[in-house]
């Protein structure tokens, strides 16, 4: 069942989930309507929906020893109102207290949990991800490991990384034979995409459902706030974008 209470998806549901991925290359999910029903349920998601339907969507993954959020869209209709914030804090909840998807029988220790990671190439999420308590991670080398050029993978454990390079090298394979451009712009931007992990120590450990529109972050381009000094120069760089 997702976040909302809904578990089937619907025609509707599936051509707007769909489109969207169509439109959006970096993203990674189905992209045909028949495929976005059969898998609707392998997955935890998290929805936003208003009375038109369908506005917001992400997927908690497993990934190795750790939870992906990704698939993390808004309808452009509803861009630059905040709600990304809602959809990140949403996410981090059923992160939080979803003892099956960390593989655990209730209840849930905090030892328990598997870290939550994503990447981005967004400045608007990556703002939202800072504001809900996930930290942007630095590249590194690591001569022990073999990572002779800086990677932010370097960073992780060694079998995460192996996790990690696996699940792209088959993710990447499926793209190559259903949609040869997705793979090709994702190549190009590769070094664009920040990883982020979560913090659970942060002060929103136990998030709300959303954030007072009052207390929303503009975010475009290079007027991202509310970022520490250590992470700025890490997001001056990043280009406008109309997600946040």
């Amino acid at each position: 069942m997702d976040e909302d209470g809904k578990s089937p998806l619907g025609a509707e549901n599936a051509t707007w989930l769909v489109s969207m991925i169509r439109e959006e290359l970096d993203l990674w999910g189905p992209l045909k309507e028949v495929s976005a029903i059969r898998g609707w349920g392998r997955h935890p998601r998290i929805l936003l929906h208003d009375l038109n339907g369908l506005i917001g969507h992400a997927v908690l993954d497993r990934l190795g020893s750790s939870i992906e959020l990704r698939t993390v869209v808004l309808d452009p209709r509803v861009r630059g109102q905040g709600r990304s914030h809602e959809l990140v804090e949403q996410a981090i909840s059923r992160w939080y207290q979803d003892a099956l998807l960390h593989r655990v029988s209730p209840p849930l220790e905090p030892s328990s949990r598997r870290p939550l990671i994503s990447w981005t190439r967004s400045a608007g999420l990556a703002a939202a991800y800072h504001r809900a308590g996930f930290y942007l991670v630095q590249s590194e080398r690591r001569w022990s490991r073999l990572w002779l050029f800086r990677s932010t993978l370097a960073t992780l454990p060694l079998r995460l990384q192996i996790s990690i390079v696996l699940n792209r090298m088959l993710r990447g394979i499926s793209m190559l034979f259903q949609d040869p451009v997705r793979i090709g712009h994702q190549i190009r931007h590769l070094r664009e995409y920040h990883l982020f992990i979560f913090d659970p120590k942060s002060s929103l450990q136990m998030p709300s459902r959303a954030h007072p529109m009052s207390e929303m972050t503009a975010v475009t381009g290079r007027q991202l706030i509310e970022i520490e000094d250590s992470q700025v120069q890490a997001f001056v760089n990043w280009e406008a974008t109309e997600e946040g």
